[in-house]
Protein backbone atom coordinates (compact mmCIF):
# COMPACT_ATOMS: atom_id res chain seq x y z
CA UNK A 1 0.00 0.00 0.00
CA UNK A 2 1.68 3.34 -0.98
CA UNK A 3 1.73 6.35 0.82
CA UNK A 4 -0.14 9.43 -0.35
CA UNK A 5 3.07 11.23 -1.20
CA UNK A 6 4.14 8.46 -3.12
CA UNK A 7 0.69 7.75 -4.42
CA UNK A 8 1.02 11.75 -6.21
CA UNK A 9 4.15 11.18 -7.43
CA UNK A 10 3.02 7.95 -9.34
CA UNK A 11 -0.01 10.05 -10.42
CA UNK A 12 2.14 12.87 -11.60
CA UNK A 13 4.42 10.35 -13.44
CA UNK A 14 1.67 8.62 -15.24
CA UNK A 15 0.51 11.99 -16.36
CA UNK A 16 4.08 13.66 -17.18
CA UNK A 17 4.39 10.46 -19.47
CA UNK A 18 0.84 10.99 -20.89
CA UNK A 19 1.08 14.74 -21.77
CA UNK A 20 3.52 14.97 -24.76
CA UNK A 21 0.15 12.47 -26.58
CA UNK A 22 -2.09 15.17 -25.29
CA UNK A 23 -0.05 17.99 -27.07
CA UNK A 24 0.52 15.91 -30.05
CA UNK A 25 -3.29 15.36 -30.61
CA UNK A 26 -3.82 19.00 -29.54
CA UNK A 27 -1.51 19.94 -32.53
CA UNK A 28 -2.77 17.16 -35.08
CA UNK A 29 -6.59 18.33 -34.59
CA UNK A 30 -6.13 21.73 -36.33
CA UNK A 31 -4.52 19.47 -39.61
CA UNK A 32 -6.39 16.00 -39.52
CA UNK A 33 -5.50 15.57 -43.57
CA UNK A 34 -1.95 15.88 -42.63
CA UNK A 35 -2.05 13.64 -39.72
CA UNK A 36 -3.93 10.76 -41.59
CA UNK A 37 -1.88 10.78 -44.08
CA UNK A 38 1.15 10.62 -42.16
CA UNK A 39 -0.43 7.13 -40.29
CA UNK A 40 -1.20 5.83 -43.69
CA UNK A 41 2.39 6.61 -45.06
CA UNK A 42 3.62 5.05 -41.55
CA UNK A 43 1.46 1.66 -42.20
CA UNK A 44 2.49 1.34 -45.91
CA UNK A 45 5.84 1.71 -45.44
CA UNK A 46 5.90 -0.89 -42.02
CA UNK A 47 3.86 -3.70 -44.06
CA UNK A 48 5.38 -3.56 -48.10
CA UNK A 49 6.94 -6.54 -47.84
CA UNK A 50 4.50 -8.53 -46.45
CA UNK A 51 2.36 -11.14 -48.24
CA UNK A 52 -0.50 -8.59 -48.27
CA UNK A 53 1.60 -5.76 -48.69
CA UNK A 54 2.78 -7.65 -51.85
CA UNK A 55 -0.39 -8.76 -53.29
CA UNK A 56 -1.91 -5.23 -53.09
CA UNK A 57 1.06 -3.23 -54.80
CA UNK A 58 1.98 -1.27 -51.58
CA UNK A 59 5.63 -0.18 -53.18
CA UNK A 60 3.13 1.71 -56.12
CA UNK A 61 0.98 3.33 -53.37
CA UNK A 62 1.54 6.74 -53.36
CA UNK A 63 -1.79 8.70 -52.17
CA UNK A 64 -5.02 8.13 -50.20
CA UNK A 65 -6.81 7.27 -53.25
CA UNK A 66 -4.41 4.57 -54.61
CA UNK A 67 -5.01 2.77 -51.47
CA UNK A 68 -8.87 2.80 -51.54
CA UNK A 69 -8.59 1.75 -55.02
CA UNK A 70 -5.97 -1.29 -54.70
CA UNK A 71 -7.21 -2.74 -51.27
CA UNK A 72 -11.21 -3.62 -51.15
CA UNK A 73 -13.05 -3.33 -48.06
CA UNK A 74 -13.25 -6.12 -45.67
CA UNK A 75 -14.82 -8.37 -42.94
CA UNK A 76 -13.27 -9.89 -40.36
CA UNK A 77 -13.94 -13.15 -42.51
CA UNK A 78 -11.48 -11.86 -44.93
CA UNK A 79 -8.52 -12.25 -42.61
CA UNK A 80 -9.77 -15.15 -40.93
CA UNK A 81 -7.84 -17.61 -42.57
CA UNK A 82 -4.43 -15.90 -41.80
CA UNK A 83 -5.15 -15.13 -38.07
CA UNK A 84 -6.02 -18.64 -37.48
CA UNK A 85 -2.68 -19.93 -39.45
CA UNK A 86 -0.48 -17.19 -37.31
CA UNK A 87 -2.33 -19.12 -34.20
CA UNK A 88 -0.65 -22.25 -35.53
CA UNK A 89 2.65 -20.76 -35.36
CA UNK A 90 2.83 -20.10 -38.90
CA UNK A 91 4.30 -16.25 -40.01
CA UNK A 92 1.85 -13.70 -40.20
CA UNK A 93 0.78 -12.50 -43.64
CA UNK A 94 -1.39 -9.22 -42.94
CA UNK A 95 0.91 -7.53 -41.18
CA UNK A 96 5.15 -7.32 -40.14
CA UNK A 97 5.96 -8.56 -36.85
CA UNK A 98 4.11 -11.74 -35.55
CA UNK A 99 0.90 -10.72 -33.23
CA UNK A 100 2.05 -10.74 -29.69
CA UNK A 101 -1.25 -12.06 -28.32
CA UNK A 102 -5.19 -12.66 -29.94
CA UNK A 103 -7.78 -10.52 -28.07
CA UNK A 104 -11.26 -11.82 -28.55
CA UNK A 105 -14.03 -9.48 -28.99
CA UNK A 106 -16.95 -8.74 -26.98
CA UNK A 107 -19.66 -6.41 -29.44
CA UNK A 108 -22.53 -6.20 -29.24
CA UNK A 109 -23.66 -8.57 -31.93
CA UNK A 110 -22.01 -11.35 -33.65
CA UNK A 111 -19.56 -14.26 -32.34
CA UNK A 112 -16.52 -13.83 -30.27
CA UNK A 113 -13.54 -13.06 -33.18
CA UNK A 114 -9.89 -13.22 -32.34
CA UNK A 115 -7.99 -10.26 -32.75
CA UNK A 116 -4.03 -9.46 -33.39
CA UNK A 117 -2.03 -7.44 -31.04
CA UNK A 118 0.84 -6.31 -32.62
CA UNK A 119 3.27 -4.35 -30.84
CA UNK A 120 2.59 -1.63 -33.84
CA UNK A 121 -1.52 -1.57 -33.00
CA UNK A 122 -0.08 -0.90 -29.08
CA UNK A 123 1.30 1.76 -29.93
CA UNK A 124 -1.64 3.07 -32.20
CA UNK A 125 -3.82 1.93 -28.80
CA UNK A 126 -1.61 4.61 -26.65
CA UNK A 127 -1.81 7.53 -29.45
CA UNK A 128 -5.32 7.49 -28.29
CA UNK A 129 -5.51 6.46 -24.87
CA UNK A 130 -2.48 9.01 -23.65
CA UNK A 131 -4.41 12.36 -24.64
CA UNK A 132 -7.75 10.84 -22.91
CA UNK A 133 -5.37 10.43 -19.59
CA UNK A 134 -3.89 13.65 -19.68
CA UNK A 135 -6.78 15.42 -20.34
CA UNK A 136 -8.48 13.51 -17.30
CA UNK A 137 -5.90 15.13 -15.12
CA UNK A 138 -6.09 18.67 -16.49
CA UNK A 139 -9.57 18.53 -16.08
CA UNK A 140 -9.72 16.89 -12.61
CA UNK A 141 -6.62 17.56 -10.86
CA UNK A 142 -8.11 16.40 -7.67
CA UNK A 143 -7.59 12.60 -9.23
CA UNK A 144 -3.68 13.03 -8.71
CA UNK A 145 -4.47 12.88 -4.63
CA UNK A 146 -6.16 9.11 -4.67
CA UNK A 147 -7.11 6.00 -5.71
CA UNK A 148 -8.82 4.52 -9.00
CA UNK A 149 -10.67 1.77 -10.79
CA UNK A 150 -10.22 0.70 -13.90
CA UNK A 151 -12.77 -2.78 -14.70
CA UNK A 152 -11.53 -5.57 -14.55
CA UNK A 153 -13.28 -8.36 -16.57
CA UNK A 154 -13.44 -12.12 -15.33
CA UNK A 155 -11.74 -14.25 -18.09
CA UNK A 156 -14.16 -15.90 -20.00
CA UNK A 157 -13.61 -19.75 -20.92
CA UNK A 158 -12.42 -20.12 -24.65
CA UNK A 159 -13.30 -23.69 -26.17
CA UNK A 160 -10.32 -25.77 -26.08
CA UNK A 161 -10.65 -26.43 -30.14
CA UNK A 162 -10.70 -22.58 -30.25
CA UNK A 163 -7.30 -22.10 -28.54
CA UNK A 164 -4.16 -21.03 -30.66
CA UNK A 165 -1.33 -23.51 -30.13
CA UNK A 166 1.34 -20.80 -30.63
CA UNK A 167 -0.16 -17.20 -29.92
CA UNK A 168 -1.46 -16.23 -26.10
CA UNK A 169 -5.13 -15.81 -25.97
CA UNK A 170 -6.46 -12.29 -24.01
CA UNK A 171 -4.13 -9.82 -21.95
CA UNK A 172 -2.94 -11.36 -18.89
CA UNK A 173 -4.47 -8.37 -16.98
CA UNK A 174 -6.45 -5.56 -18.57
CA UNK A 175 -3.98 -3.00 -17.29
CA UNK A 176 -2.14 -3.99 -20.29
CA UNK A 177 -3.96 -2.09 -22.61
CA UNK A 178 -2.14 1.07 -20.77
CA UNK A 179 1.48 -0.04 -21.85
CA UNK A 180 4.10 -0.70 -20.07
CA UNK A 181 4.82 2.81 -17.97
CA UNK A 182 0.91 2.51 -17.22
CA UNK A 183 0.49 -0.81 -16.26
CA UNK A 184 3.79 -0.33 -13.79
CA UNK A 185 2.55 2.70 -12.44
CA UNK A 186 -0.70 1.64 -11.87
CA UNK A 187 0.08 -1.12 -9.30
CA UNK A 188 0.37 1.97 -6.62
CA UNK A 189 -3.05 3.40 -8.09
CA UNK A 190 -5.65 1.12 -8.87
CA UNK A 191 -7.73 -0.20 -5.77
CA UNK A 192 -8.74 -3.35 -7.25
CA UNK A 193 -5.45 -5.47 -7.94
CA UNK A 194 -5.42 -6.82 -11.91
CA UNK A 195 -5.34 -10.58 -10.62
CA UNK A 196 -8.94 -10.56 -9.59
CA UNK A 197 -9.47 -11.03 -13.32
CA UNK A 198 -8.34 -14.65 -12.45
CA UNK A 199 -11.56 -15.28 -10.62
CA UNK A 200 -13.36 -17.16 -12.82
CA UNK A 201 -17.21 -17.43 -10.47
CA UNK A 202 -19.46 -14.23 -11.23
CA UNK A 203 -20.38 -14.63 -7.46
CA UNK A 204 -16.54 -14.12 -6.21
CA UNK A 205 -15.41 -11.76 -8.70
CA UNK A 206 -18.28 -9.44 -7.67
CA UNK A 207 -17.52 -10.10 -3.87
CA UNK A 208 -13.52 -9.89 -4.43
CA UNK A 209 -13.79 -6.41 -6.72
CA UNK A 210 -16.67 -5.00 -3.63
CA UNK A 211 -13.81 -5.60 -1.01
CA UNK A 212 -11.58 -4.29 -2.47
CA UNK A 213 -13.52 -1.08 -3.15
CA UNK A 214 -15.05 -0.13 -0.21
CA UNK A 215 -11.67 -0.49 1.75
CA UNK A 216 -11.02 2.48 -0.74
CA UNK A 217 -12.37 5.73 0.75
CA UNK A 218 -10.13 7.80 -0.81
CA UNK A 219 -11.48 6.24 -4.57
CA UNK A 220 -11.23 9.68 -6.89
CA UNK A 221 -11.90 7.61 -10.65
CA UNK A 222 -14.05 4.66 -11.28
CA UNK A 223 -13.71 3.82 -15.07
CA UNK A 224 -16.26 1.01 -16.55
CA UNK A 225 -16.94 0.60 -20.32
CA UNK A 226 -21.39 0.12 -20.17
CA UNK A 227 -22.83 1.92 -16.75
CA UNK A 228 -24.61 -1.18 -16.24
CA UNK A 229 -21.26 -3.20 -15.22
CA UNK A 230 -20.92 -0.70 -12.13
CA UNK A 231 -24.83 -1.05 -11.55
CA UNK A 232 -25.23 -4.51 -11.23
CA UNK A 233 -21.88 -4.99 -9.65
CA UNK A 234 -23.55 -2.02 -6.74
CA UNK A 235 -27.04 -4.11 -7.08
CA UNK A 236 -24.86 -7.37 -5.55
CA UNK A 237 -23.56 -5.28 -2.91
CA UNK A 238 -26.36 -6.29 -0.06
CA UNK A 239 -25.50 -10.11 -0.61
CA UNK A 240 -22.19 -9.42 -0.36
CA UNK A 241 -22.22 -6.94 2.77
CA UNK A 242 -22.06 -9.18 5.78
CA UNK A 243 -18.89 -11.42 4.28
CA UNK A 244 -16.99 -7.52 3.29
CA UNK A 245 -17.84 -6.30 6.64
CA UNK A 246 -16.26 -9.78 8.00
CA UNK A 247 -12.86 -9.81 6.42
CA UNK A 248 -12.56 -5.67 7.33
CA UNK A 249 -13.04 -6.47 10.72
CA UNK A 250 -10.42 -9.54 10.69
CA UNK A 251 -8.04 -8.72 7.80
CA UNK A 252 -9.03 -12.32 6.42
CA UNK A 253 -10.41 -12.93 2.69
CA UNK A 254 -13.54 -14.61 3.18
CA UNK A 255 -12.60 -18.40 4.03
CA UNK A 256 -15.12 -20.13 1.38
CA UNK A 257 -13.49 -18.01 -1.52
CA UNK A 258 -13.05 -20.92 -4.44
CA UNK A 259 -9.71 -19.78 -5.45
CA UNK A 260 -6.78 -21.02 -6.16
CA UNK A 261 -4.33 -21.28 -3.45
CA UNK A 262 -1.57 -18.97 -4.86
CA UNK A 263 -4.10 -16.42 -6.39
CA UNK A 264 -5.99 -16.46 -2.47
CA UNK A 265 -2.25 -16.14 -0.97
CA UNK A 266 -1.57 -13.01 -3.65
CA UNK A 267 -4.59 -11.66 -2.79
CA UNK A 268 -4.75 -11.82 0.56
CA UNK A 269 -1.26 -10.28 0.97
CA UNK A 270 -2.70 -6.50 -0.98
CA UNK A 271 -5.71 -6.81 1.23
CA UNK A 272 -5.10 -5.81 5.06
CA UNK A 273 -7.57 -5.60 8.20
CA UNK A 274 -9.12 -1.70 8.43
CA UNK A 275 -11.49 -1.18 11.36
CA UNK A 276 -11.63 2.54 10.96
CA UNK A 277 -13.24 2.09 7.43
CA UNK A 278 -15.10 -1.34 9.03
CA UNK A 279 -16.93 1.24 11.13
CA UNK A 280 -17.72 4.01 8.61
CA UNK A 281 -19.31 1.39 6.42
CA UNK A 282 -21.16 -0.20 9.31
CA UNK A 283 -22.45 3.30 10.13
CA UNK A 284 -23.80 3.89 6.93
CA UNK A 285 -26.48 1.23 7.18
CA UNK A 286 -26.44 0.28 3.93
CA UNK A 287 -28.64 -2.90 4.33
CA UNK A 288 -31.42 -0.54 5.63
CA UNK A 289 -30.68 2.62 3.61
CA UNK A 290 -29.17 1.60 0.07
CA UNK A 291 -29.59 5.06 -1.54
CA UNK A 292 -26.24 5.73 0.89
CA UNK A 293 -23.73 3.55 -1.15
CA UNK A 294 -22.72 7.31 -2.42
CA UNK A 295 -21.11 7.86 0.63
CA UNK A 296 -18.87 4.93 0.83
CA UNK A 297 -16.83 7.04 -1.91
CA UNK A 298 -17.42 11.08 -0.67
CA UNK A 299 -14.53 12.12 -2.98
CA UNK A 300 -15.61 10.22 -5.60
CA UNK A 301 -14.91 13.12 -8.66
CA UNK A 302 -15.16 11.28 -12.48
CA UNK A 303 -17.18 7.96 -13.37
CA UNK A 304 -16.07 7.54 -17.01
CA UNK A 305 -18.36 5.09 -18.77
CA UNK A 306 -20.20 4.43 -22.12
CA UNK A 307 -22.31 7.26 -22.61
CA UNK A 308 -23.98 6.00 -26.32
CA UNK A 309 -27.81 4.68 -27.09
CA UNK A 310 -29.73 2.54 -25.06
CA UNK A 311 -27.29 3.44 -21.62
CA UNK A 312 -29.53 6.02 -20.20
CA UNK A 313 -31.47 3.81 -17.15
CA UNK A 314 -27.87 2.44 -15.92
CA UNK A 315 -26.68 6.33 -16.22
CA UNK A 316 -29.27 7.66 -14.13
CA UNK A 317 -28.88 4.91 -11.05
CA UNK A 318 -25.04 6.35 -11.49
CA UNK A 319 -26.00 10.14 -11.15
CA UNK A 320 -28.97 8.96 -8.38
CA UNK A 321 -26.14 7.06 -5.88
CA UNK A 322 -23.66 10.20 -7.11
CA UNK A 323 -24.64 13.32 -7.33
CA UNK A 324 -21.16 15.01 -6.47
CA UNK A 325 -19.53 12.78 -9.84
CA UNK A 326 -18.99 14.19 -12.82
CA UNK A 327 -20.24 11.82 -15.75
CA UNK A 328 -18.02 11.66 -18.48
CA UNK A 329 -18.72 9.51 -21.62
CA UNK A 330 -15.79 7.65 -23.12
CA UNK A 331 -14.80 7.53 -26.65
CA UNK A 332 -16.01 4.68 -29.21
CA UNK A 333 -13.06 2.15 -28.77
CA UNK A 334 -13.37 -1.18 -30.17
CA UNK A 335 -11.00 -4.75 -29.46
CA UNK A 336 -9.73 -3.61 -32.57
CA UNK A 337 -8.95 0.01 -32.66
CA UNK A 338 -9.86 3.63 -31.95
CA UNK A 339 -12.65 5.55 -33.36
CA UNK A 340 -12.73 8.70 -31.22
CA UNK A 341 -10.88 9.95 -28.25
CA UNK A 342 -12.68 12.24 -25.55
CA UNK A 343 -10.71 14.91 -24.72
CA UNK A 344 -10.62 18.59 -23.83
CA UNK A 345 -13.66 19.40 -27.06
CA UNK A 346 -16.25 19.41 -24.09
CA UNK A 347 -18.68 16.39 -24.90
CA UNK A 348 -17.82 16.02 -27.93
CA UNK A 349 -15.24 12.94 -29.01
CA UNK A 350 -13.16 13.79 -32.17
CA UNK A 351 -11.96 10.92 -34.15
CA UNK A 352 -8.52 9.14 -32.82
CA UNK A 353 -6.48 10.45 -36.00
CA UNK A 354 -3.11 9.38 -34.82
CA UNK A 355 -3.83 5.99 -34.21
CA UNK A 356 -4.99 3.98 -37.10
CA UNK A 357 -6.16 5.52 -40.53
CA UNK A 358 -10.22 5.94 -40.46
CA UNK A 359 -12.25 5.86 -43.67
CA UNK A 360 -16.19 6.28 -43.85
CA UNK A 361 -18.31 4.36 -45.73
CA UNK A 362 -21.75 6.76 -46.71
CA UNK A 363 -25.02 3.60 -46.72
CA UNK A 364 -26.67 6.11 -48.39
CA UNK A 365 -24.70 6.70 -51.76
CA UNK A 366 -21.95 3.86 -51.32
CA UNK A 367 -19.39 6.34 -51.34
CA UNK A 368 -16.42 6.00 -48.66
CA UNK A 369 -14.69 8.91 -47.84
CA UNK A 370 -11.61 10.18 -45.44
CA UNK A 371 -11.67 12.15 -42.53
CA UNK A 372 -11.30 15.30 -44.08
CA UNK A 373 -14.46 15.17 -46.02
CA UNK A 374 -17.14 14.29 -43.78
CA UNK A 375 -20.07 16.19 -43.42
CA UNK A 376 -22.23 17.49 -40.08
CA UNK A 377 -24.97 15.25 -39.10
CA UNK A 378 -24.58 12.77 -41.97
CA UNK A 379 -24.30 9.13 -41.31
CA UNK A 380 -21.26 7.22 -42.03
CA UNK A 381 -20.26 3.02 -41.08
CA UNK A 382 -16.62 2.91 -39.65
CA UNK A 383 -13.79 1.53 -41.94
CA UNK A 384 -10.31 0.49 -39.79
CA UNK A 385 -6.62 -0.13 -41.54
CA UNK A 386 -4.42 -0.96 -38.27
CA UNK A 387 -0.84 -1.79 -37.31
CA UNK A 388 -2.39 -5.49 -36.78
CA UNK A 389 -3.46 -6.49 -40.06
CA UNK A 390 -7.18 -5.14 -40.53
CA UNK A 391 -7.14 -3.58 -43.56
CA UNK A 392 -9.85 -1.37 -44.16
CA UNK A 393 -11.90 -3.55 -41.88
CA UNK A 394 -15.97 -2.63 -41.60
CA UNK A 395 -16.51 -2.51 -37.95
CA UNK A 396 -20.12 -2.00 -38.60
CA UNK A 397 -20.69 0.84 -36.33
CA UNK A 398 -22.21 3.41 -37.37
CA UNK A 399 -21.50 6.67 -36.58
CA UNK A 400 -23.35 10.17 -36.99
CA UNK A 401 -21.25 13.69 -37.38
CA UNK A 402 -22.10 15.99 -34.51
CA UNK A 403 -19.80 19.16 -34.68
CA UNK A 404 -16.33 19.55 -34.64
CA UNK A 405 -13.30 20.07 -32.53
CA UNK A 406 -10.91 22.65 -34.32
CA UNK A 407 -10.82 21.18 -37.83
CA UNK A 408 -11.50 17.68 -37.15
CA UNK A 409 -14.87 16.06 -37.20
CA UNK A 410 -16.56 14.54 -33.87
CA UNK A 411 -18.53 11.30 -33.83
CA UNK A 412 -21.66 9.81 -32.11
CA UNK A 413 -22.27 6.33 -32.20
CA UNK A 414 -25.94 5.38 -33.49
CA UNK A 415 -26.18 1.90 -33.73
CA UNK A 416 -24.19 -1.18 -34.82
CA UNK A 417 -25.43 -1.45 -39.04
CA UNK A 418 -25.34 -5.64 -39.22
CA UNK A 419 -27.51 -6.02 -36.39
CA UNK A 420 -29.95 -7.79 -38.86
CA UNK A 421 -32.40 -10.56 -37.37
CA UNK A 422 -33.89 -11.92 -40.77
CA UNK A 423 -36.66 -14.49 -38.85
CA UNK A 424 -38.91 -14.96 -42.19
CA UNK A 425 -37.55 -12.12 -44.18
CA UNK A 426 -38.16 -9.14 -42.82
CA UNK A 427 -34.85 -8.18 -42.22
CA UNK A 428 -35.34 -6.08 -39.18
CA UNK A 429 -32.15 -3.79 -38.27
CA UNK A 430 -31.21 -2.80 -35.04
CA UNK A 431 -31.77 1.22 -35.74
CA UNK A 432 -35.57 0.67 -36.58
CA UNK A 433 -35.69 -1.87 -33.19
CA UNK A 434 -33.75 1.79 -31.72
CA UNK A 435 -36.26 4.21 -33.04
CA UNK A 436 -39.62 1.86 -32.01
CA UNK A 437 -38.54 1.55 -28.51
CA UNK A 438 -38.03 5.41 -28.47
CA UNK A 439 -41.08 6.48 -30.06
CA UNK A 440 -42.81 3.88 -27.55
CA UNK A 441 -41.17 5.75 -24.42
CA UNK A 442 -42.12 9.21 -26.22
CA UNK A 443 -45.77 8.03 -26.62
CA UNK A 444 -46.10 6.90 -23.02
CA UNK A 445 -44.26 8.78 -20.40
CA UNK A 446 -42.70 5.75 -19.42
CA UNK A 447 -38.59 4.79 -19.08
CA UNK A 448 -38.09 1.21 -18.47
CA UNK A 449 -35.02 -0.11 -16.55
CA UNK A 450 -34.43 -2.48 -19.36
CA UNK A 451 -35.75 -3.15 -22.91
CA UNK A 452 -35.20 -4.94 -25.74
CA UNK A 453 -36.60 -6.61 -28.82
CA UNK A 454 -35.81 -10.20 -29.21
CA UNK A 455 -36.23 -12.57 -32.22
CA UNK A 456 -38.68 -15.36 -30.54
CA UNK A 457 -39.29 -18.80 -32.34
CA UNK A 458 -39.37 -20.70 -29.15
CA UNK A 459 -43.39 -20.37 -28.23
CA UNK A 460 -45.51 -23.03 -29.23
CA UNK A 461 -48.27 -20.51 -28.29
CA UNK A 462 -48.38 -18.21 -31.28
CA UNK A 463 -46.34 -17.85 -34.94
CA UNK A 464 -43.15 -16.97 -33.82
CA UNK A 465 -42.00 -13.34 -34.07
CA UNK A 466 -40.74 -10.81 -31.82
CA UNK A 467 -41.11 -10.18 -27.69
CA UNK A 468 -40.43 -7.19 -26.18
CA UNK A 469 -38.54 -7.56 -23.26
CA UNK A 470 -39.19 -4.89 -20.73
CA UNK A 471 -38.31 -4.26 -16.84
CA UNK A 472 -39.90 -1.93 -15.44
CA UNK A 473 -39.21 0.05 -11.46
CA UNK A 474 -40.73 -1.26 -8.93
CA UNK A 475 -42.59 1.98 -8.28
CA UNK A 476 -44.19 1.97 -11.57
CA UNK A 477 -47.83 1.68 -11.45
CA UNK A 478 -49.76 -1.12 -13.73
CA UNK A 479 -46.39 -2.40 -15.31
CA UNK A 480 -49.03 -4.98 -17.18
CA UNK A 481 -50.12 -2.11 -18.62
CA UNK A 482 -47.43 -0.29 -19.51
CA UNK A 483 -45.82 -2.94 -21.10
CA UNK A 484 -48.88 -3.43 -23.16
CA UNK A 485 -49.27 -0.31 -24.20
CA UNK A 486 -45.59 -0.22 -25.57
CA UNK A 487 -45.96 -3.62 -27.64
CA UNK A 488 -48.69 -1.64 -29.32
CA UNK A 489 -47.01 1.46 -29.92
CA UNK A 490 -43.63 -0.66 -30.89
CA UNK A 491 -45.48 -3.40 -33.29
CA UNK A 492 -47.12 0.22 -35.44
CA UNK A 493 -43.29 1.40 -35.26
CA UNK A 494 -42.08 -2.14 -36.80
CA UNK A 495 -45.18 -2.48 -39.32
CA UNK A 496 -43.13 0.34 -41.15
CA UNK A 497 -40.84 -1.55 -42.70
CA UNK A 498 -42.15 -3.01 -45.68
CA UNK A 499 -40.97 -6.53 -45.36
CA UNK A 500 -42.33 -7.10 -41.43
CA UNK A 501 -45.63 -5.55 -42.46
CA UNK A 502 -45.70 -7.92 -45.63
CA UNK A 503 -44.85 -10.77 -42.86
CA UNK A 504 -47.59 -9.88 -40.70
CA UNK A 505 -50.45 -10.15 -43.10
CA UNK A 506 -49.25 -13.52 -44.62
CA UNK A 507 -49.04 -14.60 -41.03
CA UNK A 508 -45.47 -15.23 -40.91
CA UNK A 509 -45.51 -13.21 -38.02
CA UNK A 510 -46.84 -12.89 -34.90
CA UNK A 511 -47.51 -9.73 -33.12
CA UNK A 512 -44.90 -8.47 -30.90
CA UNK A 513 -45.46 -9.53 -27.48
CA UNK A 514 -44.55 -7.51 -24.33
CA UNK A 515 -42.63 -9.58 -22.12
CA UNK A 516 -42.04 -8.66 -18.22
CA UNK A 517 -38.67 -9.39 -16.26
CA UNK A 518 -36.81 -9.94 -13.19
CA UNK A 519 -33.51 -8.68 -13.68
CA UNK A 520 -33.28 -8.95 -17.45
CA UNK A 521 -30.18 -6.70 -17.54
CA UNK A 522 -28.30 -9.96 -15.53
CA UNK A 523 -30.07 -12.21 -17.36
CA UNK A 524 -28.92 -10.92 -20.82
CA UNK A 525 -25.15 -10.29 -19.42
CA UNK A 526 -25.60 -14.04 -18.59
CA UNK A 527 -26.37 -15.09 -21.40
CA UNK A 528 -23.70 -13.21 -23.60
CA UNK A 529 -21.05 -14.42 -21.40
CA UNK A 530 -21.75 -17.76 -21.74
CA UNK A 531 -21.38 -17.10 -25.86
CA UNK A 532 -17.60 -16.09 -24.93
CA UNK A 533 -18.66 -11.60 -24.21
CA UNK A 534 -16.51 -10.37 -21.56
CA UNK A 535 -18.68 -8.66 -18.94
CA UNK A 536 -16.76 -5.28 -18.17
CA UNK A 537 -17.30 -4.14 -22.32
CA UNK A 538 -21.01 -5.22 -22.79
CA UNK A 539 -23.49 -2.58 -24.66
CA UNK A 540 -27.69 -3.17 -24.54
CA UNK A 541 -28.73 -3.35 -28.26
CA UNK A 542 -32.03 -2.81 -28.50
CA UNK A 543 -32.12 -5.92 -30.98
CA UNK A 544 -31.47 -9.52 -29.68
CA UNK A 545 -30.80 -11.32 -32.78
CA UNK A 546 -31.04 -15.03 -32.70
CA UNK A 547 -28.46 -16.99 -31.38
CA UNK A 548 -28.03 -20.78 -31.75
CA UNK A 549 -28.88 -21.99 -28.00
CA UNK A 550 -30.03 -18.14 -26.77
CA UNK A 551 -32.28 -16.99 -28.57
CA UNK A 552 -34.95 -17.57 -25.02
CA UNK A 553 -32.29 -16.17 -22.88
CA UNK A 554 -34.81 -14.11 -21.38
CA UNK A 555 -37.03 -16.87 -20.42
CA UNK A 556 -35.22 -17.53 -16.95
CA UNK A 557 -36.06 -13.38 -16.27
CA UNK A 558 -39.44 -13.53 -16.98
CA UNK A 559 -42.46 -12.58 -14.54
CA UNK A 560 -45.49 -12.50 -16.76
CA UNK A 561 -46.26 -12.60 -20.62
CA UNK A 562 -48.48 -9.86 -20.99
CA UNK A 563 -50.59 -10.23 -24.48
CA UNK A 564 -54.20 -10.98 -24.66
CA UNK A 565 -54.17 -12.32 -20.97
CA UNK A 566 -51.76 -13.08 -18.33
CA UNK A 567 -50.02 -16.05 -18.18
CA UNK A 568 -47.29 -16.99 -15.73
CA UNK A 569 -44.22 -18.72 -17.06
CA UNK A 570 -43.12 -22.35 -15.00
CA UNK A 571 -39.46 -21.99 -15.21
Amino acid sequence: MLNPITLCIRQWLWFLICLPGWIGFQFALRQPRRAQNRVLRRLIRRNRDTVFGRRHGFASIRSPSDFARQVPLAEYEDFADAIAAVGQGEPFALAAGNPLLLEPTSGSTGAPKLIPVTAAVRREFAAAVQPWIAWLYLAHPSLFLGRQYWAVSPNTPIPAADIPTAVPVGFADDADYLGFAGRWLSRGILAVPGAIRQVADPEWFARLTLLFLLKEKNLRLISVWHPSFLTVLLDSLPRHLPAILAALRTGNLPGDAALPPDLHAQLGRQFQKDLRRFDEIEALNLLSHPESVGRLWPRLRVISCWEGPRSEPALGKIRAHFPQSVIQGKGLMATEGCVTVPTGCGRLRPCAIRSHYLEFLNAGTGEVHPVWDLRQGCDYSVILTTGAGLWRYRLHDQVRVSGWCHATPCLEFVCKDNAVSDLVGEKLDERHAAEALAVAEADTGARPDFAMLAPDESSARCACGYVLLLEFPETAPDAAGLARRWADVVEGELCRNYHYSHARRLGQLGAVRSVLLRNGLQAYRHARESGGARSGTLKIPALAPAAPGQSAWWLSACRTEVAQEVFHYQI
